[in-house]
């Protein structure tokens, strides 16, 4: 790097900083201001000023770092998840004393029934940002390593890892093929193409491997309930308040709601409005529901490509559904919300991932 290419480092650094400060401040002040209020939109705010502190943490990094170490952090990346994978296969997390005391790497080892030098060479690699290492090769939990306890947390990582990252790595093989279309296809894609599904759908496919299938609905359990809450940035209480609703009054219908994650939430934030909530997923998902539904939601099974049964309901709300289907398809999921929808009564509510 020359003088000038320092230079132009030192004022990006500071200009981010400047930034930085500026988003942590307005985070302070909104969390401040609504930290004691239980309401989702409060919850939404506060979200919202941490996903601007995010952006802003990623330009700084991205200052200090400089072009050629922001390339080489892909490397460290790749290699900090595949450790990461492959310590949580092995039992590492699970292993650790979650009382903050420290375990040695020949502990470990022998209760693990592993190699002690693949062990070290592993934790070397997610050290110090999941373990702390005091002594050398004495290990301990973090915050970051302790998170991994949570089922549904681990859950979203491994289908991160074993389903997402393995389509990711064969993309460039997938588009090459493809003369670089975009992908409107179920059945071609990347994530088909590199899993060999022999002409199913992610989901069909996932249904022909009941283990992987099922750590998908838990995935998807971590992402609404441990995640920012994309159902926290709309004013459902407020909004309901504004009708004269009975106890059969259909308030929500959540459209794909895996296990009813973001209903339970609206359901709980809205328990003195009357009426009902209907939480639809396939049939699969919904069995797989182990709780009992508390009063005023109702679970329902239903392929959001057929008609939809729920008529005229207040909300018709598709989260993180869309993403997964090519255009055409998401025309057919619209359609039949719209034909069930009553006119200047129902309204229909998106919420994507960016």
């Amino acid at each position: 790097m020359d003088r000038e290419q320092m230079i132009a480092q030192h004022n990006a650094i500071k200009s981010n900083l400047r930034t930085l400060t500026d988003a942590v401040e307005a985070y302070s002040s909104t969390f401040e201001k609504n930290i004691s209020s239980d309401d989702l939109e409060a919850v939404g705010q506060i979200s919202q000023c941490q996903v601007a502190m995010v952006e802003n943490v990623k330009q700084m990094q991205s200052a200090i770092y400089g072009p050629l170490n922001m390339v080489m952090l892909h490397y460290e990346e790749c290699l900090r998840s595949s450790s990461v994978r492959t310590l949580l296969e092995m039992g590492v997390f699970d292993a650790l004393p979650v009382d903050g005391s420290g375990m040695s790497a020949p502990e470990l080892a022998k209760k693990l029934g592993v190699d002690e030098n693949l062990l070290v060479r592993l934790m070397r690699v997610v050290v110090p940002t999941f373990f702390e290492e005091p002594q050398p090769e004495v290990y301990t939990h973090t915050a970051n390593s302790k998170v991994y306890l949570d089922g549904p947390l681990r859950a979203n990582f491994k289908m991160m890892f074993d389903e997402i990252c393995v389509a990711s790595t064969r993309m460039p093989d997938f588009f090459k093929k493809n003369g670089y279309l975009n992908p409107i296809s179920r059945s071609n894609n990347p994530y088909t193409f590199a899993h060999d599904t022999h002409g199913l759908s992610m989901f069909e496919f996932l249904l022909q491997h009941p283990d992987r299938f099922n750590n998908f609905n838990d995935a998807m359990q971590a992402r609404s309930s441990q995640t920012s809450l994309p159902y926290s940035l709309f004013p459902f209480k407020s909004k309901f308040g504004e009708v004269d609703t009975t106890n059969e009054t259909v308030l929500l219908v959540d459209v794909g709601s895996g296990i009813g994650q973001a209903t339970l939430a609206i359901r709980e934030a809205c328990a003195e409005i009357k009426g009902k909530m209907v939480m639809q997923d396939q049939k699969q998902v919904i069995d797989g529901i182990a709780t009992p539904l508390p009063p005023g939601v109702e679970a329902m099974a239903h392929d959001f490509f057929k008609p939809q049964p729920v008529q005229g309901a207040l909300f018709y709300y598709i989260h993180r559904c869309l993403h997964d289907w090519p255009d055409s398809d998401c025309l057919v999921i619209l359609q039949h919300l719209a034909a069930a929808m009553s006119p200047n009564v129902s309204r229909l509510l998106i919420s994507e991932i960016e």
